[in-house]
């Protein structure tokens, strides 16, 4: 069994090593051939003797090895499936905008934060909330991941921040750029760093005439520009809770209360405020840091799309067996999709059912 998987495994490398040589080192497809079948005819030569002891206990390799492949393909078929639904089910910005008068939507105190795939128009689950509540948030930021490979994305790099129609919509975009080391876990510091970047291009867009005018979005690479140095964007303020001053008399503080203060001093929360000093800041960009601090005051909440394959009649078995190793592997072996630590009292799960 162990010669059977080391083989399988040098088989492997080849096949990649000759589209390495083919199509990466751009070089002759006869040197590539030729290295496949020069070290191909060995393995294969080796795999055939590997195989004559199947039925002494390599078959357990093979069965391992079939369902670890119908898993990993269950998967993808399953995440590419919602990721073409919500493409195909997406509304346009405009949409938002011209549905706002017609229903009466009202805008409540603070920020809504909405984590989609999608980095263009509005996400159908989002959509289908409206329409069933009319309501949503003083600002509104639609967040989406994005993996790019290589290992780590500088924080100067990371955040790409875009408007969705009109300033007086306030309504955001934000691609987070990430490596496959990065590791996105701390909600509070990762919605800190969202909220200063769009301070920061806030106080760009004053600059740049093109991007006021430009009817499509424009997204803008936010990390450590001049705005900040010249104090035109937020400024953080750490809120120091007034009972996690220490006193000068140590004795008087029982373990009980250190226990307080040091739950209290996990939960503080970064505050934000517009810097002194800023003779280069419009009237309408500190009216709208003002609106982005005052919506930050008044609280966050998280939106999350959750949807749900359903096969239609008639479909044939493979697709239904696919879609049921996913739906399983989706409810049983996969990690919470709140991958940022949000606060359940914040979350909004919205459900969608997905027809393939």
């Amino acid at each position: 069994m162990t010669g059977l998987a080391i083989i399988c495994g040098m088989l492997v490398t080849t096949s990649l090593m000759s589209l390495i040589i083919a199509l990466y080192w751009e070089k002759n497809l006869m040197v590539s051939a030729c290295f496949l079948v020069c070290f191909g005819f060995l393995e294969a030569a080796y795999l055939s003797a590997c195989l004559l002891e199947f039925h002494k206990g390599a078959w357990y390799l093979v069965v391992l090895l079939a369902v670890s492949m119908t898993v990993m393909l269950s998967w993808h078929y399953g995440t590419m499936k919602k990721y073409e639904f919500d493409l195909q089910n997406k509304v346009s910005t405009e949409w938002l905008i011209d549905i706002s008068p017609g229903l009466g939507i009202s805008r409540v105190p603070g920020i809504g934060f909405i984590y989609t795939d999608i980095v263009a128009g509005i996400p159908a689950f989002f959509s289908h909330f409206i329409t069933n509540l009319p309501a949503f948030h003083q600002v509104l930021i639609l967040v989406s991941f994005k993996s790019i490979a290589v290992p780590y994305v500088p924080e100067s790099e990371r955040y790409l921040i875009g408007r969705i129609g009109p300033k007086d919509y306030k309504i955001y975009r934000c691609i987070v750029r990430s490596g496959y080391c990065d590791h996105i876990r701390d909600t509070g510091h990762f919605e800190e760093q969202i909220i200063r970047s769009i301070g920061e291009f806030i106080s760009i867009e004053q600059n740049d005439i093109e991007s006021m005018v430009s009817p499509d979005e424009r997204m803008i690479i936010i990390g450590n520009s001049n705005s900040r140095l010249d104090g035109n964007a937020l400024v953080p303020l750490d809120e120091v809770d007034s009972s996690s001053c220490m006193v000068n008399n140590e004795s008087q503080i029982s373990p009980v209360d250190h226990d307080a203060l040091e739950s209290r001093n996990k939960r503080k929360k970064v505050r934000f405020m517009l810097p002194e000093n800023s003779p280069k800041m419009q009237v309408s960009v500190r009216k709208e840091l003002l609106e982005l601090i005052d919506a930050r005051e008044s609280g966050s909440a998280y939106f999350l799309g959750q949807s749900h394959l359903v096969v239609r009649d008639g479909t044939n078995f493979l697709k239904r067996f696919l879609i049921m190793v996913y739906r399983f592997s989706e409810k049983n072996c996969r990690e919470s999709p709140v991958a940022l630590k949000i606060p359940h009292a914040a979350l909004v799960e919205v459900g969608v059912i997905c027809t393939i």
